[in-house]
């Protein structure tokens, strides 16, 4: 799950570490966020991305080395030969809209690793503990989020 703890929003509850070399090749590539299983999709030790052959617009998150957002670039396109930031240690793909609708912006402090809270124990905008609220990206599988 990837949570911003600066806005308080999940961006991800489900999210693939893109760590062996096929995965970084390939990455979203012929294939929507569905078919991996996955609503973001994380590439460590990565400052650059390209959207070659890609079939749908994507939002892309670039971290400094402490989860700090460096740059967001929303709707990249298919076809983009490079989008890139200098500095960065993590690149995070999301799908078109969610940093729209999470306020992710420069500045903000990303946990990839945060906890997700048992289905018995959700709220509609859950995140780690029933109590604490916050708003999450909608995914195709649940719109009304």
């Amino acid at each position: 799950m990837i949570r911003n703890l600066t806005k308080q929003t999940v961006l991800s509850y489900r999210t693939f570490q893109a760590v062996s070399f096929g995965d970084r090749l390939r990455g979203l590539i012929g294939r929507p966020f569905e078919e991996i299983g996955a609503d973001a999709m994380v590439f460590p030790s990565c400052s650059a991305i390209h959207t070659f052959f890609m079939t749908f617009p994507i939002d892309v998150i670039f971290l400094g080395a402490d989860n700090t957002v460096l740059a967001t670039h929303p709707g990249c396109r298919p076809w983009r030969p490079a989008v890139r930031c200098r500095g960065a240690r993590s690149v995070i793909e999301l799908p078109e809209g969610a940093l729209a609708h999470t306020g992710t912006m420069p500045g903000d402090r990303l946990d990839l690793n945060a906890e997700t809270v048992p289905p018995e124990k959700r709220t509609k905008y859950s995140t780690r503990t029933a109590g604490e609220e916050s708003t999450v990206c909608p995914s195709k599988e649940n719109p009304t989020v």
